[in-house]
C-alpha cells in the first residue's frame, strides 16, 4: 500500500506539465493538475498515517486510525473522483483509471481494517486470519497494478499531447 502511494505521489509531484495546444489537451492537463493539487497531498497524508501506525502499541489504536483517519481520507479521495466530469475521451480514460486505482485502494484499506478487527476477535481462527492476510496482500497487489496502469497511461498522455516535463 505504501509503495503504491509513494509511487503515485513521487511520479506526479516530480513534474509540472506545460504546452497545451488543443481543448482535449487542455482538459487532460486541467484534470491532471487537479489530481496533483487535491489527491497527492491526501496520498502524502495516508503515507504519513501508515508511518505513524508503526509506533502504536495496540491493535485498537490501529483500528482507531483506520476509522478516524485512513477511511475518511480514502472517502475524500473517492469523493473527489466521483465529482469529476470529462468531455474528451483522453480525460475520460485517465479518469477511469484513476477511479479504478482509488477503488482498489479503498478495497485494500477496508480489508486491512477487517484484518485488524479480526486480530482482536477471540473467535477468529488462525486459518481465518491467514486468509484475511492473503486477501490484504492480493488487494495491495491489485492497487500496485492499478497504480502502474495510471503511470503508464500518464506517460502515454505526455507523448500523445507532447507535454513538456519540468522538475519542480
Amino acid at each position: 500500500m505504501k509503495k503504491t502511494l509513494l509511487l503515485v505521489t513521487g511520479l506526479v509531484l516530480a513534474m509540472v506539465l506545460v504546452a497545451c495546444s488543443s481543448p482535449e489537451a487542455d482538459e487532460v492537463l486541467e484534470y491532471h493538475n487537479a489530481v496533483v493539487d487535491t489527491i497527492h497531498p491526501k496520498l502524502d497524508q495516508l503515507t504519513s498515517i501508515y508511518d505513524q501506525m508503526n509506533s502504536v502499541e495496540t491493535e485498537e489504536e490501529v483500528i482507531d486510525m483506520y476509522d478516524n483517519e485512513i477511511i475518511p481520507l480514502v472517502n475524500e479521495i473517492i469523493g473527489f473522483y466521483d465529482s469529476q466530469t470529462a468531455e474528451h475521451d483522453a480525460t475520460k480514460e485517465y479518469h477511469k483509471l484513476n477511479q479504478e486505482l482509488a477503488s482498489s485502494i479503498e478495497a485494500a484499506v477496508l480489508k486491512e481494517k477487517e484484518f485488524f478487527d479480526a486480530l482482536i476477535d477471540p473467535n477468529i481462527s488462525e486459518e481465518e486470519l491467514l486468509a484475511l492476510d492473503a486477501e490484504v496482500v492480493e488487494l495491495n497487489t491489485i492497487s500496485e497494478e492499478k497504480s502502474d496502469a495510471v503511470a503508464k497511461h500518464y506517460d502515454h498522455l505526455i507523448e500523445e499531447f507532447d507535454f513538456l516535463e519540468e522538475d519542480e
